[in-house]
């Protein structure tokens, strides 16, 4: 009997130290879990902030681009008279992007809509635009023709005779639509910051109703609560000391908040910041929480189970995004950046390859002559043959304008050469949507791994050797660098 009772309070006891045990391990794994959701806000946070500031940094480079491809169109008819180049201009114009094209003449007259005009001598931009000795962008403002919010570029044309100044518009619009993703949406606060005046303009609002409008920053401290010892001041002083990035946590309307900000490298003083309720992507770690309240003791499997969802949950979200910053947007092949990143991956495994370094012939002039919408036609072309003619686990990117380069994996240089022969092949004649054929030629010029570079900068300034050569003896062919200088193929 005595064995017995001693029996049961032993069983008793292991009961008590296993729920002990149990309790324990649910308390670790919650606290682990929510310092892995709040890591998991973080890191989105930053690369959320990260990617707008990088999608707004290439629409001023292709506002600018833009801009000076038209300046060098109106250069180049100079003897026209500056209405019929405004015309000519106009008609050619992306209205799904760019809203105002006009000139501001050597006499001071402003050519262009009406609205347009108007706007300009409203905010003094034509004055601003007499004094500068080069190319600037205006500050955001708020069109009377269509009342949304946009800014201009305004370029110097140095060859013309009457012409003194070329401005063009973008809409704010246009780069909102560039942030609003199902996953966000509804969640967000997109502002873009002018830090030496403290003025925003909201792009993208959870609420909607506010998105496009202005506001003053110091008019908002009464929303706002900082923690950790961080001030408003702190935050101004910062950007006003040119920081670059920043992030820090407050309450916004009684909202616990995490608050990112970065800077935009094409408008100057300007940033993108970034505003997310943390409830909005910790609910998963709240439900958690409540079940575990309810279910303890099976918690502990829930636990694992849950830990494999946030991070299967991360890497998809993160292949997500990284997607949206890795694929040039018109020919849909990877950007400058991404293929550098793939190939030297590649160069990390030790296997011969051959890097090809191609420019579209005459491109300036196709544009000239058949307009940027069809030059824009024949960027996305070239980059539909090159997936036709190279094998299908080509690195494939689009170096800048029409500069285009790939990565052969394995490949020879005979093989190069027979894959190079089908492509020139394939891209002539592009055919316009008016029926009309066109010809199309490239320079390439090629460098093998790791005969001609052991690294991607090396291998890059080998094959752009290669093509320098190929544009000094005619264009429209292929070379591999080599030592001997053999001839283009």
């Amino acid at each position: 009997m005595k064995d017995r009772r001693k029996n049961r309070k032993k069983r008793r006891l292991l009961l008590a130290l296993y729920l002990a045990l149990c309790l324990c391990i649910i308390l670790f794994a919650y606290l682990h879990l929510r310092r892995i959701a709040e890591n998991y806000n973080t890191d989105h946070l930053e690369l959320i902030t990260g990617l707008y500031a990088e999608k707004m940094n290439e629409s001023m480079e292709y506002l600018q681009n833009y801009a000076q491809e038209d300046v060098t169109m109106v250069e180049a008819m100079k003897d026209a008279a500056p209405s019929r180049i405004l015309q000519s201009l106009t008609e050619d114009l992306d209205q799904t992007v760019f809203c105002n094209v006009g000139f501001l003449l050597n006499d001071g007259e402003l050519l262009g809509t009406d609205c347009a005009v108007a706007d300009i001598k409203k905010k003094e931009l034509d004055a601003q635009a007499l004094l500068s000795g080069g190319s600037f962008t205006s500050d955001p403002y708020q069109s009377s023709e269509t009342g949304t919010m946009i800014m201009t570029v305004f370029v110097p044309v140095k060859k013309s005779p009457q012409i003194r100044t070329l401005y063009l518009s973008i809409a704010i619009e246009d780069l909102r639509k560039l942030g609003i993703y199902e996953l966000l949406r509804g969640k967000i606060n997109v502002h873009l910051l002018k830090a030496d005046s403290e003025n925003f303009i909201t792009c993208i609002s959870s609420g909607e109703d506010t998105a496009g409008n202005w506001n003053n920053l110091l008019l908002q401290q009464k929303y706002f609560t900082y923690n950790a010892g961080y001030s408003y001041h702190d935050w101004v002083k910062d950007m006003r000391a040119g920081k670059k990035d920043g992030q820090f946590s407050a309450q916004i309307r009684g909202e616990d908040c995490t608050i990112a900000y970065r800077s935009i490298s094409g408008m100057p003083n300007w940033y993108v910041i970034v505003e997310l309720a943390n409830k909005n992507i910790s609910n998963v770690t709240q439900n958690f929480s409540i079940w575990g309240g309810i279910y303890g003791g099976i918690l502990v499997g829930f636990t694992i189970l849950y830990m494999l969802f946030i991070l299967l949950l991360e890497k998809k979200d993160k292949k997500l995004y990284m997607g949206l910053s890795t694929i040039d947007s018109l020919t849909e092949i990877l950007n400058r950046r991404a293929f550098q990143n793939a190939v030297e991956a590649e160069l990390s495994k030790k296997t011969p390859g051959v890097f090809l370094f191609i420019d579209v012939d005459n491109f300036k002039r196709y544009n000239d002559q058949y307009g940027h919408s069809n030059g824009d036609l024949c960027l996305k072309h070239i980059a539909k043959a090159m997936h036709q003619c190279f094998p299908a686990e080509t690195l494939l990117g689009r170096y800048g304008g029409d500069e285009f380069v790939v990565y052969l994996k394995a490949a020879s240089s005979s093989q190069v050469s027979v894959y190079m022969q089908a492509f020139r092949k394939a891209i002539s004649p592009l055919i316009l949507p008016t029926g009309e054929e066109v010809p199309v030629s490239v320079s390439a010029g090629g460098a093998s791994f790791p005969e001609q570079g052991k690294d991607y900068v090396s291998l890059c300034r080998s094959a752009d050797a290669a093509l320098y050569e190929v544009k000094q003896t005619g264009k429209d062919a292929f070379k591999m660098k080599t030592r001997s200088g053999d001839k283009a193929k």
